[in-house]
C-alpha cells in the first residue's frame, strides 16, 4: 500500500486509525517560533535544514502537523461538488505536505542515526501516525467520492497516467478496509496501529541487541587477520573505551569479512553466534514474542479483508500475484542451490581436514570456501580488497552512470547533513540542467539499523513542481584514521545496488507523488537497484577504477580470477537467500498460530524440512529478520529473486549488443523503467525495454546454476 499522506516516512507500509485527542495537539508557541521543521526551509534547494533540527524539535512539529492535516482531507471529503478527478485525486496527492515533509525528515535520521532519543520520539509518535493514516484510509465518505470518479472512469476520456492513479488509489483505500463496515473497519484500524507499534519496537530491540552483541577479541584473535580489517577492528574497541583490544561489531558488513579471513576458529565462533542470534538471546531485546503476535495480527487482518493470508494478500497487487506463483519460483532457484551447496561442502570439509577439522560448522564455511577459491583461482581476497577502495568504486559508479545515462555528479558542500560524514551531490543531465539531490551515508555507526537502503527526502512531483531527493545507506565498517576505506567486491555491488535504487528516484518524470520513483510493487522495485549491480564488476570499469592505494591499477591476472570466480560459493549464498525468502512465504500463509507457537522452533523444524544444510544456514534469521518485521517486506522477499529473473535477463539484453553501456539499450532502460514509476504496470514497463518478458534461464547461468 503506497501512503501518500506519509510519502517518504519508512512506516508507510505500517501504518493506519481515527484520530482523537492526537488532533487536538499543537506546538507550544515558544517552541513554534524557533522550530525550524514548522516553517519553509531555510536550506539550500529546500533541503532539511538538519544543521538546525534538535531533537526536541520533532515531536512538536509532529504534533502540529497531525493536527493540520486532517482538515486537507475533511476538505475533500465535504466538498459539496460532485467528485472530479481534480477536487479529489489531486487534491488527495496535494494534502498532508507538512507532514510528509517533517515524516520524511525524521524517518531518515531514525533509520540512521537512531539516538535514544530519536527512538523514543519514533516510539511516541508511530501511534499518533497511524491512527491519522486510518483516519484517511478508513474515511468512508472520501472513499464514497473517489468509488464515485472509479465507477465513471470509461466515460472520463482519462490519459493512462491518470486512469493509473485513480485505480491505484482506490484499490488502496479497499486494501485498507474502507469498504468494509463500521464494525470491522475499527478492528483493522486497531490492527493497523498495533502493527506500526510492534514494528517500531522490533527494530529497536534489534539496534540494541546488535550493539550489546558487539565481540571484544585480544591480539591473539586476530593474528592473521588482514591489516585494514585490524586496524578497523582496533579504532572500534578504542571508540568504545578499549584501547588496546580489538572489536567486531555484530553487523554483516564486519561479520562477514571476518568470518572469512580469521584463522582462530574460536574466534570465528564467537563472532558468528553473536551475529546469527541477535534478537534471540532471552533477554529484554528479545524479538520472538513480537514475531508471534505480528504474524497473528496480520494473518487476522488478511482475513478480515477477504483474504486466505497474509502471504495472499500482500501478493495480490505484485507481479507475482500469487504465493503460489512466487513459491514456484523459490522452488526452481533453490533445488539446484541446495545440490551444488552439497557439493561445495564436499570441497570445503577436504580442504578443513587439513587442519584437523574434522566437522565444518557453519563459522567454518566462509574461512574455508575463500581458500578452496584461492587454490581454484589464485585468488587471494586481502590482495584483491586492496584494489576496491570506497572512493575508487564510487568513482566507478558514477562514470557508469555518466556513459548510460549522460548524467554527471556535482559535489556540495552547503547542505547541511544529519551526521558526519554524509555527503551530498547534485545530480545534473548533461546539459547541465539539474536533476536532483543524492544524500550518501556509506558507513556503519552505533546508531544506524544494519543493512542497506534507499529512501526518499522529497519524491519527484510534476504536480507540486518538486525535483526529488534520495539518500543511499550502507554499514561499510569505518577506517581507522589516516587510511583508506576498502569495501569487499559484494559492498561494491551492494554500493551499485543502492544507487540504482537511488536513479529510480533521481530520474522519475511521473506526474504524481503517489506514482512517482520507487513507488512500485515490491517484487518490480528491486529491478532497477540490481541490474545495476553487474556494472560494479565489469572489466572496463575495473581496469579504470580498481587501484590500490599507490594508484596502481589491478593486475590483469587478480582480475581474470575475480571475473572466473563469479560464481564460485553461489550454492551457499543461494540458499542462504532463499532460505529466508522461503521461511518468510511460509510463515505468511499460515491462517492461525497455535498459542504454543514458537518462532526459533519453527524456524529449525522449517529448514530442516527444506534440508537447509546446518553449515549453511539463513542469510536472516526470523528474530533479526528486519526486512519482514521492521521493514515492509513480509511475505515479499522473494521479490529479490523475483526481480533478479528481471535484472539477469535484462543485463544479458546489453550483452546481447555487444556494448554493456549500448546507448539506445540504456535510453530505453531510462525512459520505460526509470522515468516511469508506476505510471502503468510493472510488466508492461519490463516489456517495453527488453522486448518481451523474462526468463528465468538467466538468473539460473548467472548463479552458475545451470
Amino acid at each position: 500500500m503506497r501512503n501518500r499522506l506519509l510519502a517518504g516516512a519508512a512506516l508507510a507500509l505500517l501504518l493506519g486509525g481515527p484520530v482523537t485527542a492526537v488532533a487536538q495537539a499543537q506546538a507550544p508557541d515558544a517552541v513554534a517560533e524557533a522550530n525550524p521543521l514548522l516553517s519553509p526551509s531555510p536550506a539550500p534547494d529546500g533541503t532539511p535544514p538538519y544543521d538546525r533540527i534538535r531533537p526536541e524539535h520533532y515531536e512538536p512539529a509532529f504534533d502540529a502537523a497531525i493536527a493540520a492535516a486532517p482538515e486537507d482531507f475533511r476538505r475533500i471529503a465535504e466538498n459539496p461538488e460532485p467528485p472530479t478527478f481534480a477536487n479529489t485525486l489531486e487534491e488527495i496527492e496535494r494534502a498532508g505536505r507538512p507532514l510528509a515533509r517533517v515524516s520524511s525528515t525524521f524517518f531518515n535520521v531514525a533509520s540512521a542515526d537512531a539516538t535514544p532519543a530519536i527512538q523514543d520520539i519514533q516510539r511516541n509518535v508511530t501511534p499518533k501516525l497511524a491512527q491519522l493514516s486510518n483516519a484517511q484510509l478508513l474515511n468512508p465518505a472520501l472513499f464514497a467520492r473517489i468509488n464515485e470518479v472509479w465507477q465513471a472512469r470509461e466515460s472520463l476520456e482519462l490519459t493512462p497516467e491518470v486512469l493509473r492513479l485513480l485505480e491505484q488509489t482506490r484499490l488502496d483505500y479497499v486494501r485498507a478496509g474502507a469498504a468494509l463496515d463500521e464494525t470491522t473497519r475499527a478492528r483493522v484500524a486497531q490492527i493497523n496501529e498495533e502493527l506500526a507499534s510492534l514494528g517500531v519496537q522490533f527494530g529497536r530491540n534489534l539496534l540494541a541487541d546488535q550493539t550489546a552483541s558487539a565481540v571484544l577479541l585480544v591480539s591473539t584473535d586476530v593474528e592473521g587477520l588482514p591489516q585494514d580489517q585490524r586496524a578497523a577492528a582496533a579504532a572500534a574497541a578504542t571508540a568504545a573505551g578499549h584501547d588496546g583490544a580489538f572489536l567486531i561489531p555484530a553487523t554483516r558488513s564486519a561479520v562477514e569479512p571476518f568470518l572469512t579471513s580469521a584463522p582462530d576458529r574460536a574466534a570465528r565462533e564467537r563472532v558468528w553466534r553473536a551475529f546469527v542470534m541477535r534478537g534471540d538471546n532471552d533477554n529484554a531485546n528479545d524479538n520472538n514474542a513480537l514475531i508471534a503476535r505480528m504474524v497473528s495480527l496480520r494473518a487476522e487482518r488478511a482475513r478480515l479483508l477477504g483474504a486466505t493470508s497474509h502471504a495472499a494478500f500482500q501478493l495480490e497487487t505484485a507481479m507475482a500475484g500469487t504465493p503460489e506463483a512466487a513459491s514456484a519460483l523459490l522452488t526452481t532457484v533453490i533445488e539446484p542451490a541446495l545440490l551444488r551447496a552439497r557439493e561445495e561442502l564436499l570441497a570445503i570439509s577436504a580442504l578443513a581436514a587439513r587442519d584437523g577439522v574434522t566437522d565444518v560448522e557453519p563459522w567454518d564455511w566462509r574461512y574455508y570456501a575463500d581458500k578452496v577459491r584461492a587454490e581454484r583461482f589464485a585468488l587471494d581476497e586481502a590482495e584483491l580488497k586492496s584494489y576496491f577502495p570506497l572512493e575508487g568504486m564510487v568513482a566507478a559508479m558514477f562514470e557508469t552512470t555518466n556513459r548510460l545515462f549522460g548524467l554527471t555528479m556535482h559535489e556540495r558542500f552547503d547542505i547541511p547533513v544529519y551526521a558526519p560524514g554524509v555527503r551530498v551531490w547534485e545530480v545534473r543531465e548533461a546539459d547541465g540542467s539539474k536533476v536532483g539531490l543524492y544524500y550518501a551515508d556509506w558507513f556503519a555507526r552505533p546508531t544506524k539499523r544494519p543493512g542497506a537502503w534507499m529512501n526518499s527526502l522529497r519524491v519527484q512531483s510534476g504536480l507540486l513542481g518538486e525535483s526529488p531527493i534520495v539518500v543511499n545507506n550502507q554499514n561499510i565498517p569505518p577506517p581507522a584514521a589516516g587510511q583508506p576505506a576498502l569495501i569487499s567486491v559484494n559492498e561494491a555491488e551492494t554500493l551499485f545496488h543502492e544507487f540504482g535504487h537511488a536513479l529510480h528516484g533521481l530520474l522519475s518524470k511521473a506526474q504524481y507523488p503517489g506514482l512517482s520513483g520507487t513507488a512500485v510493487s515490491r517484487d518490480f522495485v528491486e529491478f532497477p537497484a540490481q541490474v545495476y549491480e553487474h556494472w560494479a564488476t565489469e572489466p572496463d570499469i575495473l581496469r579504470r577504477h580498481a587501484r590500490n592505494v599507490a594508484g596502481e591499477p589491478i593486475p590483469e591476472p587478480l582480475l581474470q580470477a575475480l571475473l572466473a570466480s563469479r560464481t564460485f560459493n553461489q550454492g551457499f549464498l543461494t540458499v542462504q537467500q532463499l532460505s529466508s525468502a522461503v521461511l518468510d512465504m511460509r510463515l505468511h500463509q499460515v491462517q492461525t498460530l497455535p498459542a504454543d507457537f514458537n518462532a526459533r522452533a519453527w524456524e529449525a523444524e522449517q529448514l530442516r524440512q527444506l534440508g537447509v544444510p546446518e553449515e549453511v544456514g539463513m542469510r536472516h534469521r526470523l528474530a533479526h529478520f528486519s526486512h519482514i518485521f521492521d521493514g515492509g517486506y513480509s511475505a515479499s522477499y522473494y521479490a529479490y529473486t523475483w526481480a533478479e529473473v528481471m535484472d539477469a535477463d535484462g543485463f544479458e539484453a546489453f550483452k546481447e549488443t555487444g556494448n554493456v553501456f549500448d546507448p539506445t539499450l540504456a535510453s530505453r532502460l531510462r525512459t520505460e523503467v526509470l522515468e516511469r514509476g508506476n505510471t502503468r504496470d510493472p510488466a508492461e514497463s519490463y516489456v517495453a525495454f527488453r522486448g518481451r518478458p523474462p526468463t528465468a534461464d538467466a538468473l539460473l547461468r548467472n548463479r552458475g546454476l545451470r
